[in-house]
């Protein structure tokens, strides 16, 4: 929760800490596809694919609840490995945060046709310490969504 301090003006942003994290998109955001051309030896064409959502993200102990945005990319062929799940951001100049998720090809077509259902709405993540200033490593992070039923079929 944000602290204030003696000026009325001011107030102090909550640190952002290692642990488990929430966040909640809003509104619509958008996806980007494309390729580009690596110079070589060997000249390679590389595609890019990823989804940009408005978010706020938060600590579930705290009330104070941070401006963000989720990106999150599909990695190409040339980069197969990860060694973490994504990187959280913080900004200096504005009072926000950056959730940058890595996922696979598989991974980001589920996502991008449950994402367009508007199926999710809430996530939760897991950052882990790090000594890079205003950035850490993304440990786990998840999203649920409720199956529903096609139309005339009951669930079993």
């Amino acid at each position: 929760m944000a602290r204030r301090t003696r000026s009325k003006n001011e107030f102090t942003l909550p640190p952002v800490v290692p642990g488990d994290w929430e966040g909640e998109i809003f509104g619509s955001g958008s996806v980007n596809l494309g390729q580009v051309v690596q110079p070589g030896p060997p000249r390679q064409s590389v595609e890019f694919s990823y989804i940009v959502l408005p978010a706020s993200l938060h600590m579930p102990s705290s009330r104070f609840r941070w401006p963000g945005v989720v990106m999150i990319m599909a990695r190409t062929p040339m980069k197969t490995d990860a060694p973490d799940a994504g990187v959280l951001f913080a900004n200096k100049e504005l009072p926000s945060l950056h959730l940058s998720l890595d996922v696979t090809r598989a991974q980001f077509s589920d996502l991008l046709r449950l994402l367009e259902a508007q199926r999710f709405r809430t996530f939760h993540f897991t950052i882990e310490a790090s000594e890079r200033e205003n950035a850490w490593p993304v440990h786990s992070w998840g999203m649920g969504a409720e199956l529903v039923p096609a139309t005339g079929r009951q669930a079993v």
